[in-house]
């Protein structure tokens, strides 16, 4: 492996564009959502799945090597850490797809659901490993990002359930 190859930068920027995303994106879905609900839906979706399912995908599929480098462990089989990128684009395609054709809100819903569960998920293995580890290495910045992205996405979720009269 060169170390170009190997170096964290690439996807730092990547995750730092997903943390940029989804500031902008809460912000315009909570500024819209007192003016047109769906429109402030459709926001969510879009940027806090479609986006960031993309953008996450470029980083865990391919910038795999830089990705590793970032968090700090490699593999000689990435293909666990491929597949997990093509499901993050699998969603965004189909969150932007929703948006893009005006499926409406329940759609919208359900992709927001289905990121919120996938990042809780997520939440409860990366409180796993917190707990794992011993003191001088903890560092709760991937649980609490995990669970308060998990939370939003369920709470819109929940919100454009509600809005449809779905719940």
């Amino acid at each position: 492996m060169s170390t170009s190859e190997s170096s964290p930068r690439a996807a730092r920027v990547l995750f730092n564009s997903t943390m940029i995303i989804s500031a902008l994106g809460v912000f315009a879905a909570i500024y819209f959502w007192f003016d047109d609900v769906k429109e402030a839906i459709y926001i969510a979706s879009f940027t806090l799945v479609g986006l960031i399912g993309i953008v996450s995908f470029l980083r865990h599929s391919v910038f795999y090597r830089s990705d590793q480098a970032r968090m700090g462990w490699y593999q000689d089989r990435p293909e666990f850490q491929i597949e997990v990128g093509f499901y993050n684009l699998a969603v965004g395609v189909v969150a932007i797809v929703v948006v893009a054709l005006d499926l409406g809100l329940v759609a919208s819903a359900v992709c927001l659901l289905i990121y919120g569960t996938y990042l809780s998920s997520a939440t409860v293995l990366h409180s796993v490993e917190f707990a794992r580890k011993n003191s001088e290495n903890r560092n709760p910045a991937k649980m609490i990002n995990s669970a308060f992205f998990s939370l939003i996405l369920i709470s819109f979720a929940v919100l454009a359930m509600m809005e449809a009269g779905a719940l």
